[in-house]
């Protein structure tokens, strides 16, 4: 029940409550004089002494809910992937905050360009190594094209999706020249984009290939290996069947129907054989791709690496051949291997390859 009293008038009843230490037997007056119940009186005086407290504290409230809702945004936007609807709707369900796309918009284009601004003003004042990497939008054949240092880690240049082709490099590679950066060496995938501007604006003593793709590569190589012995091990019934039925004097179903299973079980052989060699040495070259890699003997210590280089392309060597023996095998009789093997020669050709 709402007492009939104006706000003037509860204010002054309050303030008297509110004071360190009221006279004895006030609150027990007040509620007589002007009858009202305790418990009204002692809500009051908790909700005065709260407006009293959040009227004195500083108004920072509003500029850090505006940061907290920029991290928000930003956060779902890089670390999620998400589109400006999902973050709209992500925020109203997890924070209960409601905000436009207009404003996730504004947000975001004002981060891109206190990033701009960020980036036009670094400097490096010695030669620097650069990664340089492709990563493919959803626009066909265009891709962000970024520049790192790879001993910091500090971004360069970044452009939104362009056409990945040796013209898109070569004016990235005039931009950062105007800002004052010199390359002495960079790393990249060998892609041949990347390898035509290097060859028009500048020949560097030092071009790597970075880890990532090789052993990307590689993982590749091993996934269709590993699908075609898949497919080999999974067609043995149905060959058993038509070899059962052949023996029976019935003629075999399909169009090229095969029913010679010691020459099948032959074939698995195999293709488990080029397999399990393939992963041995990938797993090598893991090893051999590692920041520190360990002689054969613990007393040699580290391997040198002139020595780590003869170790590396001996075991492409091997890579080589036993892709070859695959593609030999295919042509022999099973094209599934054959395509697999084929891509593991073209792929091991491709980690051989030196820049130019």
């Amino acid at each position: 029940m709402n007492h009939c009293s104006t706000a003037q008038q509860r204010s002054e009843w309050i303030s008297q409550l509110l004071v360190p230490q009221p006279a004895h037997g006030l609150l027990s007056q007040l509620s007589r004089t002007h009858q009202i119940a305790r418990q009204t009186l002692y809500r009051w005086k908790v909700k005065g002494a709260q407006a009293l407290q959040a009227a004195l504290e500083p108004s920072h409230g509003p500029v850090k809910r505006t940061i907290q809702v920029q991290e928000q945004v930003l956060t779902l936007l890089i670390e999620a992937h998400a589109s400006y609807r999902d973050i709209q709707a992500c925020l109203l369900k997890l924070c209960g905050m409601r905000l436009s796309l207009g404003s996730i918009t504004a947000i975001v284009q004002e981060a891109g360009r206190r990033a701009q601004d960020w980036l036009s003003q670094q400097q490096a004042d010695t030669p620097r190594a650069w990664a340089l990497d492709e990563q493919y939008s959803s626009q066909r054949g265009k891709a962000y094209l970024n520049v790192v240092d790879v001993h910091s880690g500090q971004v360069w240049a970044t452009l939104p999706p362009v056409a990945v082709d040796g013209e898109s490099w070569t004016l990235v590679w005039w931009y950062l020249h105007e800002q004052g950066l010199v390359c002495e060496r960079s790393v990249s995938d060998g892609g041949r984009a990347i390898q035509d501007a290097l060859s028009q604006v500048h020949r560097l003593a030092s071009q790597q290939r970075d880890v990532w793709h090789v052993l990307h590569a590689a993982s590749q190589v091993q996934g269709r290996c590993d699908r075609a012995l898949h497919q080999l091990q999974d067609r043995l019934p149905i060959i058993q069947r038509q070899a059962e039925r052949v023996a029976q004097g019935q003629k075999a179903r399909g169009r090229a129907p095969s029913a010679n299973v010691a020459e099948h079980e032959h074939c698995i052989a195999r293709a488990k054989y080029v397999t399990q060699a393939l992963r041995y040495l990938w797993q090598e070259l893991q090893t051999l791709l590692d920041v520190v890699v360990l002689g054969p003997d613990r007393q040699a210590g580290v391997l040198s690496s002139t020595a780590r280089q003869q170790e590396l392309e001996a075991l492409l060597a091997l890579v080589g051949g036993t892709a070859r023996a695959g593609c030999a095998h295919g042509a022999a009789g099973d094209p599934v291997l054959g395509k697999a093997a084929a891509f593991g020669a073209s792929s091991s050709a491709a980690l051989c390859r030196r820049p130019r």
